[in-house]
């Protein structure tokens, strides 16, 4: 059996907002609707999913709790001080300023509009 891993997906009261969020970010169009969208990103795709479509399909599950502090959705990019600049100046949101790891990662973080955090790292060049 082979699995490939596709998607992420966001339940949210607001999914037109949470797409124009991460359209912005990635500098990408999303597919869908109020319902549902897709947002198409190189080797991910992060679906958004209405809330109360999801309760009242699925009412075993929880979808109230927003962002969770234990979870990161990360994105490996060429330079992080470079992209912490171009998504700062969206003025969509606060980035924390980049730093430097002691495992060799430079990377920054944010939240989306629901509370999710994402972050953003360079590695160094091998040379």
């Amino acid at each position: 059996m082979s699995m490939q891993f596709t998607d992420v997906c966001f339940i949210t009261n607001d999914v037109l907002r949470l797409r124009a969020f991460y359209e912005a970010v990635f500098g990408v169009k999303a597919e869908g609707d109020e319902i549902h969208s897709f947002v198409h990103v190189e080797g991910l795709g992060i679906a958004i999913y209405n809330k109360d479509k999801a309760t009242n399909e699925n009412p075993e599950k929880d979808y109230h709790s927003t962002g969770n502090d234990c979870f990161y959705i990360g994105f490996n990019c060429d330079n992080a001080d470079i992209e912490y600049q171009r998504i700062h100046s969206l003025g969509i949101c606060s980035p924390s300023k980049p730093t430097l790891w002691p495992w060799g990662a430079k990377s920054f973080s944010f939240r989306d509009p629901d509370g999710n955090n994402i972050v953003i790292r360079s590695w160094p060049k091998e040379g």
